[in-house]
């Protein structure tokens, strides 16, 4: 009885060790969000979760709860599951990761996303300086302000989800709330329309609503030595031209008075040669 036993216990260790392997080698899923992962408040948004052909269901999971989240199953494809939130609010914007359970054991979690959700608050106001049309190479300062006490900004450049920053909201005198983003020497990347945001600490997936799309306009230098030079070849050709025109008209003139003054030599002399004869 004591070798059967031993024997069971041996073979479920084996068998456990097997899953824990063969669930070590499982695909790590990924994870995304359709349209994208900053929503306005109450639009629909998908979370999509890709992971293996073996997946049997799919967890999703939420930085805040030790329990999964929601739980989905395979599509058509299998290789991956969808979750549908129809409107966007403030209960659904979090950290999210998911995993997947097949007959491997489970899948470790994917990376983590932040789905962020926009128009709780009202917009704060965005200006530029020196200008929004600069030349490449220049320093330029975004300033995002509020009255409203967020703790934070965040700047992001549309269509360009790498380009945005992060920045403590600062006070001053005149009760207004404000960062300054300061980009030391801009190029034309930095080309397109920017906005920026404000929230408050205790809830950083939770945005106010955008501020007023400001159009930045970066453009390469142009060498100005080489534009005087261009500028100023026409003015001196045009001078070479005036100066050859009036030569030829000297010496055609001269050439004219020269045969004029021929023509009366040769009429003196045939009048001298008339009055001879006569005589």
């Amino acid at each position: 009885m004591i070798t059967m036993l031993t024997v069971l216990l041996y073979l479920g260790l084996i068998v456990e060790h097997r899953t824990a392997v063969q669930a070590g080698t499982l695909p790590k899923p990924i994870i995304w969000a359709e349209p994208g992962s900053v929503i306005a408040m109450y639009k629909p948004v998908i979370i999509w979760c890709q992971g293996s052909w073996e997946a049997q269901e799919y967890l999703l999971h939420k930085e805040r709860s030790i329990d999964p989240w929601d739980i989905g199953f395979p599509l058509e494809t299998r290789n991956k599951a969808k979750f549908n939130i129809e409107f966007m609010t403030e209960t659904y914007a979090d950290i999210y990761k998911c995993s997947y359970k097949s007959t491997a054991g489970f899948s470790d979690h994917s990376d983590a996303m932040e789905l962020v959700m926009t128009g709780a608050y009202e917009n704060p106001s965005l200006s530029v300086w020196p200008s929004p049309d600069v030349t490449s190479g220049v320093p330029i300062a975004f300033n995002c302000s509020s009255s409203l006490g967020f703790g934070r900004f965040i700047l992001i450049q549309e269509g360009k989800p790498n380009l945005s920053w992060i920045l403590n909201s600062q006070y001053q005198a005149n009760q207004t709330f404000y960062a300054t983003f300061v980009l030391d020497a801009v190029t034309p990347n930095h080309n397109g329309t920017f906005r920026c945001y404000g929230y408050f600490r205790n809830e950083p997936q939770v945005w106010s609503k955008s501020s007023n799309p400001l159009d930045l306009m970066v453009s390469d230098p142009v060498d100005q030595s080489s534009t005087h030079i261009e500028d100023e070849a026409p003015a001196s050709h045009h001078r070479d031209h005036t100066v050859e025109n009036l030569i030829r008209m000297v010496l055609a003139a001269l050439v004219l008075v020269t045969l004029m003054m021929l023509l009366l030599e040769a009429w003196n002399f045939k009048k001298l040669e008339q009055d001879a004869t006569r005589t």
